[in-house]
């Protein structure tokens, strides 16, 4: 799957991109659009990002997760080596990397929430001046092309702003 990125100005054009779009055989759910004002998108009745989408949770999670089993790994293995050793047993052990790991996923997440996604920080400032950001999923080649070329001979006012290969949407 690829992701593609095209921004435009103000809100206005998104009800005419959207209904073009699922003309074409596209699943609302395909189509993500993302502006400061979401009562002129929802005014425009288009499918807008969620949470996961805008902020950087799930990556962030993710990283933060295996920062945490690493650093609970290494705190079970100090553990281990002193004489609290004695007292350790596998269960202990397991449950103790859990809970590192447990807590660096929900404080990678916690930054996360914080931060633009990823995947769109690179249109941060598009999106303060009142532009409206879409992201399109094509499936396959040719989902992609068709879109591409709507995009480019119906609605001239979205620049193409690139794409994402095999987008993941945590990743």
């Amino acid at each position: 799957m690829k992701r593609l990125y095209f921004v435009f100005r103000g809100t206005q054009p998104a009800h005419a991109i959207s209904k073009d779009v699922t003309a074409l055989g596209f699943d609302e759910g395909q189509l993500h659009f993302l502006n400061k004002d979401h009562a002129g998108l929802d005014a425009q009745g288009v499918n807008q990002t969620n949470i996961f989408e805008e902020k950087d949770i799930g990556h962030s999670g993710f990283y933060g997760g295996i920062i945490g089993c690493i650093a609970g790994l290494l705190f079970t293995a100090f553990l281990a080596s002193t004489s609290l050793g004695e007292y350790l047993n596998l269960v202990i052990g397991f449950f103790l990397i859990g809970l590192f790991t447990a807590f660096g996923t929900w404080t990678g997440g916690i930054v996360g929430i914080s931060k633009d996604n990823h995947h769109i920080e690179r249109f941060h400032d598009d999106i303060e001046h009142g532009e409206t950001l879409l992201m399109i999923d094509a499936y396959d080649d040719r989902q992609e092309d068709k879109v591409i070329s709507l995009m480019f001979t119906r609605h001239k006012e979205a620049r193409y702003k690139g794409q994402d290969h095999n987008y993941s949407e945590f990743m």
